[in-house]
């Protein structure tokens, strides 16, 4: 069994929390507290395998949690929680032992998931160092939708995010976007694989009239011709995606 406690001033989500863990055969949640204090007394109290531990809390922080647990000799394994995605917070949350981190919101099932990783010690830091590297790919197909003038109340928008993030992760997508890449962006969306490709479909579209020409002029040069016409999806998508790959590279 994982023995986890919970460190979350959000009484009401963690309760929903504890009850799916104890839901799971591997499981249990042994304690739940809600300020930083409460949770040094409870892991010196009950030794857990893991801590799941909120960023913002009363009394004392999740940062100043990881500080004070540093060097203890029966240390566990931390699972941070966090609604900022500053690379600064996340660094620092890092170099004082955090195992991983997610993002709020998030789904529990993929929390769960976490958990489980984080439990193998083989693969923590690797899953660490993962999620690390998709928020911040992430963050550049944003700044580059942005730049572009993709409206961000469209749906289309969201849904091209994933999809060239997912892309820029693992290129090979693009020969399965029908078959893989939509129904992927779908299932994160919960919507259809038709949904998006229509919705991505309007944005380009959208942007394309309304969107900053220059921008788009630099980037898809080779689609502004009026024999052309506007770049497909699958293109748009791949362009974007060899774009944010080399700004990484460069950083």
């Amino acid at each position: 069994m994982i023995r986890i406690l919970l460190a979350d001033d959000n009484v009401e989500f963690c309760e929903i929390l504890r009850e799916a863990i104890n839901a799971q055969e591997d499981m249990e949640c042994i304690a739940c507290v809600h300020d930083g204090e409460a949770a040094l007394a409870a892991i010196r109290e009950h030794s857990p395998d893991l801590i799941i531990l909120d960023h913002v809390m009363p009394s004392l922080d999740g940062l100043g949690v990881l500080e004070a647990i540093r060097g203890a000799e029966h240390r566990p394994k931390v699972l941070m929680l966090t609604a900022f995605g500053h690379e600064n917070l996340i660094q620092r949350a890092s170099n004082l032992g955090a195992d991983y981190y997610i993002m709020k919101p998030f789904d529990i099932p993929t929390l769960i998931v976490r958990v489980r990783q984080i439990a193998d010690p083989a693969s923590a830091a690797a899953t660490f160092q993962q999620e690390r590297r998709r928020q911040l790919i992430e963050k550049q197909v944003a700044k580059q939708l942005s730049t572009l003038g993709v409206p961000p109340h469209f749906k289309g928008y969201m849904y091209l995010k994933d999809a060239v993030t997912l892309v820029a992760l693992d290129p090979d997508l693009l020969g399965h976007v029908t078959t893989k890449l939509y129904p992927l962006v779908a299932q994160m969306r919960k919507s259809s694989p038709e949904k998006v490709e229509r919705a991505i479909r309007h944005a380009i579209e959208s942007t394309w009239t309304r969107g900053n020409l220059d921008s788009i002029e630099r980037l898809f040069a080779y689609s502004i011709d009026a024999n052309k016409g506007k770049p497909t999806n699958s293109s748009f998508i791949a362009r974007l995606a060899d774009q944010v790959r080399m700004e990484m590279m460069a950083s």
